[in-house]
């Protein structure tokens, strides 16, 4: 479908009128770029203009756009039945079979799937999963929750106030007082290798010790910081974040919305560094979006105490369409289109050859600092100064025009964070887009910096 001026013009208008949009600022949609279709990597407006999108949309079309085996599998599951009751004393044959695929490829200490619409609601489910499991053990004081600075968990009400980006929070308050958060504290020295982001594990310990760990139920980690910038993690911090929760008897959630399911060229992140959650967020990849689907998984311990739980303690969370048939078989012919086709191998692949790429292009640019990057996860931030760090002002106006003129002048569609630009394209992902991702990126930095 190819629109006329006049008839975009129109389109627009009524998307004003009607459509609140994620994140809604209004004068973002007076012009939006409006989708018609998309095959692969690519993605292409009604007006006929055609985009890489270096984003996989939002982290999560996987497999790619235009996958016409995900379309046929939802359509023979709603011929057989589209919707069921997962309730008590009902379930169906996709969700099932989906619940043992996640748990053959999720770390091995993974046993129990709770299966909800998205990553905000597996948050906020891991979150009450886990202060009923302590509740089970008869420890009813460890209901908090610690988040880390720059994260991003969600948008419900828990899950923002777990998000560590304060952009979030504002006019949204009060949040829920029981979710505190890290920051660096006030003259400890310590061992530790710092993130890209400057953030060490002692930040995490000494919140637990601030909260005091009898009344912390949990953590929650993203292994990568996406959706606050790409922020990579040290080889040495997550193996040092999980004995500091074993040591004080917190449990870890690993939020792998956008990390599961091949981002960073393994299954699931953490296995960089031999490390296992006790709880596991999941979403976007398990369906590459196709159809709304995520979940919550908790160990074999966890879920052994809730199946032994007593008769007066149900475990009464629920969502109605938990298990939904339709997306789960939608679920599972997408992990067989990456196991078939190799994309998590190919995940790991692409993204040296992207990392490669950022950094033939732009290092030692005067205006470019933190390249960073894991599998198919990369950023970097725009600067005024690279050797001091000083930052542009007004913040993220610099960001923003870079990100222009990569979608209109490169055809590349991606996302900034304040004062940095990122990419996560489909794993499906080659060398030659890869290239045009880079050459985009290159042109549009140095158009916009003069340098």
């Amino acid at each position: 479908m190819t629109l006329d001026l006049d008839t975009y013009e129109a389109l627009a208008r009524e998307d004003q009128t009607h459509l609140l949009h994620p994140q809604y600022y209004a004068p973002d949609h007076e012009r939006p770029v409006v989708f018609d279709h998309g095959q692969g990597v690519w993605l292409v407006d009604v007006q006929g203009k055609r985009y890489i999108d270096a984003l996989a949309s939002l982290w999560n079309v996987a497999v790619g756009h235009g996958r016409g085996e995900l379309a046929d599998a939802a359509a023979e599951q709603m011929r057989k039945v589209a919707f069921t009751n997962n309730y008590v004393g009902f379930s169906n044959v996709p969700a099932i079979r989906l619940a043992s695929k996640v748990i053959d490829l999720a770390y091995d200490n993974m046993q129990g799937v709770f299966f909800t619409n998205s990553g905000s609601e597996s948050n906020e489910g891991a979150l009450k999963a886990a202060r009923f499991y302590w509740n089970l053990q008869g420890r009813p004081g460890k209901v908090k929750l610690i988040s880390r600075e720059r994260s991003y968990h969600g948008g419900t009400l828990a899950a923002s106030a777990m998000t560590g980006l304060p952009a979030f929070w504002k006019y949204f308050g009060p949040l829920a007082p029981e979710i505190s958060h890290t920051k660096k504290p006030d003259n400890l020295e310590c061992d530790c290798t710092p993130n890209s982001d400057g953030e060490c594990a002692c930040w995490m310990e000494q919140a637990i010790l601030r909260e005091d760990p009898d009344t912390v139920a949990a953590i929650i980690v993203e292994p990568v910081k996406g959706a606050g910038g790409v922020w990579t993690p040290s080889d040495d911090y997550f193996p040092r974040l999980r004995e500091i929760c074993d040591r004080y008897e917190v449990l870890m959630i690993a939020d792998e919305v956008i990390t599961g399911f091949g981002r960073t060229g393994r299954w699931f992140a953490l296995e960089h560094w031999g490390v296992q959650p006790d709880i596991l967020s999941i979403a976007k990849a398990i369906t590459s979006g196709y159809v709304p689907m995520g979940a919550f998984i908790v160990s074999a311990e966890i879920f052994e105490a809730l199946k032994q739980a007593p008769t007066d303690a149900r475990f009464m969370h629920a969502y109605t369409n938990s298990g939904h048939p339709t997306a789960a078989a939608v679920g599972l012919r997408n992990l067989q289109i990456m196991e078939d086709e190799r994309l998590v191998e190919n995940a790991a692949v692409m993204g040296e050859v992207l990392a490669d790429g950022l950094r033939g292009a732009l290092e030692g640019h005067p205006n470019v600092a933190k390249l960073r990057h894991l599998g198919l996860m990369a950023g970097f931030s725009l600067v005024k100064d690279a050797t001091t760090g000083e930052t542009f002002e007004p913040s993220a106006q610099t960001a923003i025009r870079v990100q222009r003129h990569m979608r209109e002048e490169g055809g590349v569609i991606t996302r900034i964070v304040a004062d940095h630009v990122v990419f996560a394209p489909p794993l499906v992902v080659n060398a030659s887009e890869i290239g045009q991702i880079v050459d985009a990126t290159r042109a549009a930095v140095r158009a916009v910096t003069g340098t």
